[in-house]
């Protein structure tokens, strides 16, 4: 009861604080920058280049109160979406704005609406596609090799196919949202994952899934 209370007459004092101006423009800071060191993507099979790769972010927000005592959120929403898919060519430095957090951050309790970058899908037209969330390192744990040098395992015609007729098909149909193959995107089994994507994303994407084979160096 104290803490509902509590909670009440922070966001009272939060929102009078935000009129008056004093915090509306405060952002948090929620993750530090991801490094611009290039991705080396190559054929498994070949172990030749893959020139252009399809980059898909997946973000989460949340807005409302939460606190930072480890028990979640007191009062708010969380949301999971996927936002500026782009086109990366292999080699080239790897430009991936975070999002922006705004709120108040009192050390214990946070009041806003936080933004996260969880990790990105990295597709190839017939290729299998890989998950890839550790973005803000280049090496690995033991610093032997590079992180970002990776491999895309070929697929038959058929198996694309399959692909994009069932975990990318949301994107051929121009869905809004998708609740199926969560697990593809690293979520648990059952989700809402929302495709905030304009027109023009749309269009590449789409274009981009309809590829040949992506031709190597």
């Amino acid at each position: 009861m104290l803490k509902k209370i509590f909670i009440k007459l922070f966001l009272g004092l939060f929102l009078a604080v935000v009129n008056l101006n004093g915090f509306s423009n405060h952002a948090i800071a929620q993750q530090r920058k991801i490094s611009k060191e290039p991705f080396h993507i190559v054929d498994a099979s070949t172990g030749k280049p893959i020139t252009d790769i399809l980059v898909i972010p997946r973000y989460s927000t949340f807005q409302g109160v939460s606190t930072m005592l480890g028990e979640g959120p007191s009062n708010g929403t969380y949301r999971n979406y996927l936002d500026k898919p782009f086109v990366y060519r292999t080699g080239e430095p790897f430009i991936l704005k975070l999002p922006k957090s705004t709120g108040v951050n009192t050390g214990f309790l946070f009041a806003g609406k936080g933004r996260s970058l969880n990790g990105v899908l990295i597709v190839a037209p017939k290729y299998r596609p890989i998950w890839f969330d550790n973005l803000w390192q280049t090496r690995d744990i033991w610093n032997t090799r590079d992180i970002r040098d990776l491999q895309l395992t070929p697929l038959s015609d058929n198996e694309w196919s399959t692909l994009l007729e069932k975990e990318l098909s949301p994107f051929v149909k121009d869905a809004s949202r998708i609740h199926d193959s969560c697990r593809f995107w690293d979520l648990l089994e059952k989700c809402s994952l929302e495709v905030y994507y304009g027109e023009k994303e749309r269009e590449l994407v789409r274009s981009f899934l309809q590829q040949t084979r992506t031709e190597t160096k």
